[in-house]
């Protein structure tokens, strides 16, 4: 697990301001999927991975600038704000569909990121 962790924090480290964006995204999905499981609502589990998505979407919200895509920015800051809501809502009312609402959302904008990334367009 050393060889593991090292290599993951290297990886944090040298990764590219794109790059990163999509491992928050990437992240973001895999703790979706797992709140998405109905035999974990309400559970220590379930809370903590819901609170992660909030606060990778907390930062993502902190991150947008204004300057570099002004056309884009009210777009992707109306999106996060929707995210945070419903992962809210998910927690307070305890079920899935705002999950599930927020995991399609995110997977999109995933696989979107992974596109830009692996094709060179966002550098």
């Amino acid at each position: 697990m050393r060889g593991i962790a090292a290599y993951q924090k290297t990886r944090k480290q040298t990764a590219s301001p794109t790059q990163i964006v999509l491992m928050l995204f990437q992240t973001a999905v895999e703790r979706l999927e797992r709140a998405n499981d109905p035999s974990r609502i309400g559970t220590a589990e379930w809370v903590a991975d819901l609170h992660r998505v909030r606060e990778i979407y907390l930062e993502l919200l902190s991150a947008l600038d204004e300057d570099a895509a002004p056309e884009l920015v009210p777009s992707l800051r109306s999106l996060y704000q929707w995210s945070i809501n419903q992962l809210i809502a998910a927690g307070r009312d305890r079920t899935l569909e705002p999950i599930q609402d927020v995991l399609k959302t995110t997977t999109s904008m995933a696989e979107a990121w992974q596109h830009a990334v692996y094709s060179g367009e966002a550098r």
